[in-house]
């Protein structure tokens, strides 16, 4: 018979002999408020032990291995380096939990289930093991604290250019604190981070986007142009160089897109635009911003010669005298652009200034690696030529003419732009089909001045008594001179599109 069983025979048997006194003698046995003889954890007795006693003294227990401290260095960065307690990297054990089961054995089940379960944990003692839990949260923060002493940002090679002087400055790599992969390691470890003296940070290095060859390829000039203002007002000498400025020294990367008008400004005195010349319904009239037509132009034509792509593009409604029809690009904010984009796969950069009179811009790039040039050339297809209207206004002076409206020709132009190797043209492609308008003479003039005719008095030899002839009259509707003109001359009508001779109401900036 099993030892178990002859206990429980034996406790039977004493009950039944000593019958009231007997159970009340177990019901004491059992009734204390502690540990029960023969519980163990993480092999510490509890015997004896209130459940509370027993917690604390686990506790106190771990003491020491929580107060164990952790040096974390940062790989390769000895200078760097930081301790952490066991306790400070929350290390937790299942305490109250453990303990808390530990204490029902012997209190469940009837009279003789617990006194026999209380016998044999005499005998046979029960042990629980406690289990570890680590939260990494200080320990993040830990980490994030030495990153911000140890990580550099990478720093991308820049380019320069002051008084015409190319410079390249250097990159440099950036390093950081690979974070991912160091908790990663962290939260694999373990028990093992309990016997752990140090922990390394792994550090991972960073390149920066753009390095120095990247710049290297700006290397020349690969397009040039100049107009000259001479003659201008103050306003619009200033307009020219303050819309100038604007593009000075910048750097247009692959694929970028430039507006002009975006780059420029609104052309506002707040801006420092002043008034001068503009077109407006093809008259020049004052206004604000005049002469930022002609940056805008000298712009186009060198970026043409440096074969850049123009997006938009527009004539304006009066050929400028500074270059030749047909290679102007006329801007008005919120209506004309000019916009180009860099469709080389290395950086361009553009190059403004103003030298007296005369506004130059220079587009650098591989000049090295370009084995062609461009050329750029216009087409005279027609003129047409301007009529005249005469008004009759009768409430002019008679014979007087007044001009109401200046003419001028107008234009039919192609530009062409041809690519040349080794002084051949390889290829060529047409740019633009230009219509500068037309414009008609007007006048208005006063009625014919009437002439009056005189008839000289005849005098008769014959006698007083002799009646006088009757004299013929005049019809004064033929002989009083007066010239009657139409109100308005007929329009011959032009064989153009609507779209060609429709009236332009647009301010363009140019003056």
């Amino acid at each position: 018979m099993k030892k178990g069983s002859i206990i429980t025979v034996a406790v039977v048997l004493l009950l039944a002999i000593t019958g009231m006194g007997g159970y009340y003698y177990l019901d004491n046995y059992m009734a204390g408020d502690t540990f029960y003889e023969g519980i163990l954890i993480d092999g510490h007795p509890m015997g004896g032990l209130t459940l509370e006693e027993g917690i604390r003294q686990l506790q106190e227990s771990k003491e020491e291995e929580l107060e164990r401290t952790i040096k974390i260095e940062v790989d390769g960065e000895a200078a760097y380096s930081s301790t952490i307690s066991l306790g400070n990297l929350q290390l937790e054990y299942n305490i109250q939990e453990v303990a808390t089961e530990a204490f029902q054995l012997g209190r469940r089940g009837n009279i003789l289930e617990r006194y026999t379960e209380i016998r044999n944990m005499e005998e046979n003692p029960v042990s629980f093991n406690l289990e570890r839990s680590l939260k990494l949260d200080n320990l993040e923060t830990m980490v994030d604290e030495m990153a911000a002493k140890v990580e550099k940002k990478p720093i991308d090679a820049k380019f320069t250019f002051n008084d015409g002087e190319m410079e390249i400055l250097e990159a440099a790599e950036g390093i950081m604190l690979d974070r991912e992969a160091f908790m990663t390691e962290v939260s694999n470890m373990g028990d093992d981070i309990l016997e752990a003296d140090t922990l390394y940070v792994p550090l991972k290095k960073i390149q920066p986007e753009v390095e120095e060859e990247y710049y290297s390829r700006i290397n020349g000039i690969i397009g040039e142009f100049s107009t000259s203002f001479a003659g201008s007002s103050a306003g619009r000498s200033h307009n020219i160089r303050l819309s100038a400025e604007s593009f000075d020294g910048m750097l247009v990367m692959p694929g970028q897109e430039v507006s002009y008008n975006k780059t420029t400004g609104p052309r506002q005195a707040s801006l420092g635009y002043r008034e001068a010349p503009v077109i407006q319904n093809g008259e020049l009239i004052p206004g604000m911003g005049g002469g930022v037509c002609q940056t805008s132009t000298t712009l186009y034509n060198a970026l043409l010669l440096a074969d850049m792509t123009i997006v938009e593009r527009s004539p304006h409604s009066i050929p400028p005298a500074y270059v030749p029809r047909g290679t102007d690009a006329a801007v008005a904010t919120g209506y004309l652009d000019l916009i180009f984009r860099n469709d080389f796969d290395y950086p361009v950069l553009i190059d403004s200034r103003v030298e007296g009179t005369r506004v130059y811009f220079y587009i650098y790039g591989d000049r090295e690696n370009r084995d062609y040039s461009v050329r750029i050339t216009t087409s005279h297809i027609s003129t047409i030529p301007y009529k005249v209207h005469e008004n009759l206004d009768g409430a002019l002076t008679p014979g007087t003419r007044e001009l109401v409206q200046e003419g001028r020709n107008g234009y039919k132009v192609n530009s062409f732009k041809s690519i040349v190797k080794n002084g051949e043209i390889v290829s060529t492609e047409q740019l633009s089909h230009d219509y500068y308008r037309e414009r008609d003479f007007i006048y208005k003039i006063g009625p014919e001045p009437v002439v009056e005719m005189k008839i000289p008095e005849v005098t008769s030899p014959i006698e007083d008594t002799q009646e006088p002839q009757d004299q013929e009259s005049v019809d004064d509707s033929e002989d009083s001179g007066i010239v009657v003109y139409p109100s308005q001359q007929e329009e011959v009508e032009d064989t153009d599109s609507k779209e060609d001779v429709e009236q332009d109401t647009s301010t363009e900036d140019q003056g």
